[in-house]
């Protein structure tokens, strides 16, 4: 008689925290090659969709957003989620107050760093990627090009330690951080030039941002400024 064969479970889940840097909508999105006003709704709708998709995954036991923009503060009043004041110093600043901040306020919880422009990202996306994540090591998702970094994943206890900014793959990398290669693209997906918003509206775009390109599209600005 064969005896039963029996498979090794992976590791459990654990939740995370997630920190999300805001930058004063004023300086948001330079590189987006639209008027300011335009740049500023967009860079609140893209932060917003990306809140709410990492509000609806079961993996995320809170939010915490460091901004000290005032339409964002308005915007996210009703959404459960912790603000936290941006001191004004730069990403990389502001993200390690955020990590402090989120691991005193949930001890028991992994960390994940989620930059504020992924206007395509979708719960189910942040899910599959977190289910990913082994609670031994930390773990980054390169960006579209390969070359930058969209979320990093940090496990319970351990001290996350994010260098953000041109080339930080190469850094999370050296870091001994796993790459998650095969995240899915919407989360890969970061926009910060018109030629990244048009591919991200074939890839499905958040309701908050859908809405402010379809206002946009319908006077055409967005085939102005295209071409």
């Amino acid at each position: 008689m064969r005896a039963a064969s029996h498979s090794v479970p992976g590791p459990s889940p654990y939740q995370v925290t997630a920190v999300v840097p805001v930058k004063p909508l004023v300086l948001a999105k330079s590189r987006l090659a639209l008027p300011a006003d335009q740049r500023r709704a967009l860079a609140l709708a893209f932060a917003l969709d990306t809140i709410s998709a990492l509000s609806g995954s079961p993996l995320v036991a809170g939010v915490l957003v460091v901004t000290s923009d005032p339409d964002v503060a308005y915007c996210l009043r009703q959404h459960p989620v912790r603000l936290v004041p941006d001191e004004g110093t730069g990403l990389n600043p502001a993200v390690r107050g955020g990590i402090r901040v989120a691991t005193s306020w949930r001890p028991s919880t992994g960390v994940a760093v989620v930059p504020a422009d992924l206007p395509c990202l979708r719960a189910d996306d942040v899910t599959l990627v977190l289910a990913g994540a082994r609670p031994a090591d930390g773990a980054f998702v390169p960006d579209r090009l390969t070359t930058g970094t969209t979320l990093l994943i940090d496990p319970p206890g351990r001290t996350a330690v994010a260098q953000y900014g041109r080339g930080s793959a190469a850094r999370h990398r050296a870091l001994g951080l796993r790459t998650l290669d095969d995240a899915p693209v919407r989360v890969r997906h970061d926009v910060d030039t018109l030629d990244d918003l048009q591919l991200a509206m074939t890839l499905g775009l958040g309701s908050k941002t859908a809405a402010v390109v379809a206002a946009m599209d319908g006077r055409g600005l967005l085939v102005q400024h295209a071409t």
